[in-house]
């Protein structure tokens, strides 16, 4: 079917509409659904899929109906993974591990491991001038610790989230640039591993809210309100979430 337009192409077109003095590009495809849809992405990009005979007036007058809606989840996107600052690893060093400052510290040990103890994430060498293996001790225990804080959490919030019918068997830790979280079309929960150094409810968050998306695969009011069911507090939550900036 060709749209109203005139255009003979189901190829994703970039258009843009003009709010204030904000500038909103967007790329328009056309699809068998039968109504509009405007998804927001993690890298701030809009996408409209519209119905195939569907005006590009009509496509327009709707997206600065949702003008303001578009550019809050743009906002969102660009707070939500703080910038976590390139780390030195040497003692005296400050981590931040679910929502709390440790000091690194280096001892002496009769084996290279990292043990926390005294509020101090305390890394130990059989050879403490080898300064080089610091690094990959700690990373490598942060990853370990974020395996099982992640699946106690995820499989308590699973267990709840059942009730809405929102189901899901497992989750990957994958270090991402832009996120804490994400939810794929495939229906795979992901989770960065630096998501360790905020509070638990705050983790509980990111994973509330990538469970609502294999429900809802948007930022739409419907998703919202899903989030809101699971967690009512979600937005207090989301804002201690971006203030998680190690120091």
């Amino acid at each position: 079917m060709t749209p109203r337009n005139g255009n003979t192409t189901l190829q994703p077109r970039r258009l843009a509409i003009q709010y204030g003095r904000k500038k909103i590009n967007y790329d328009l495809s056309y699809s068998s659904r039968k109504t509009l849809a405007i998804d927001v992405h993690p890298d701030l990009s809009v996408v409209v899929t519209a119905p195939k005979d569907t005006a590009d007036s009509a496509v327009k007058e709707k997206m600065q109906k949702r003008a303001s809606w578009i550019i809050k989840q743009q906002r969102f996107f660009e707070n939500y993974l703080p910038t976590i600052p390139p780390r030195r690893y040497v003692s005296g060093e400050s981590h931040r591990y679910l929502g709390r400052q440790y000091r690194l510290r280096v001892h002496k040990g009769d084996e290279d491991t990292v043990k926390m103890a005294r509020g101090q994430i305390n890394v130990y060498l059989t050879n403490p001038k080898d300064k080089i293996r610091i690094k990959p001790l700690v990373v490598n225990w942060f990853r370990q610790r974020s395996e099982i804080v992640f699946r106690e959490i995820f499989e308590s919030v699973v267990a709840k989230a059942v009730r809405y019918g929102i189901e899901a068997d497992d989750f990957e830790i994958r270090r991402m640039r832009n996120r804490w979280g994400s939810c794929t079309r495939e229906g795979r929960i992901l989770l960065n591993p630096d998501l360790i150094i905020a509070p638990k409810m705050c983790i509980e968050y990111v994973i509330v809210h990538e469970l609502c998306h294999l429900q809802e695969y948007n930022h739409s009011p419907k998703f919202y309100r899903l989030l809101k069911k699971n967690m009512p507090d979600w937005e207090q939550r989301r804002e201690r979430l971006n203030a998680c900036v190690v120091n």
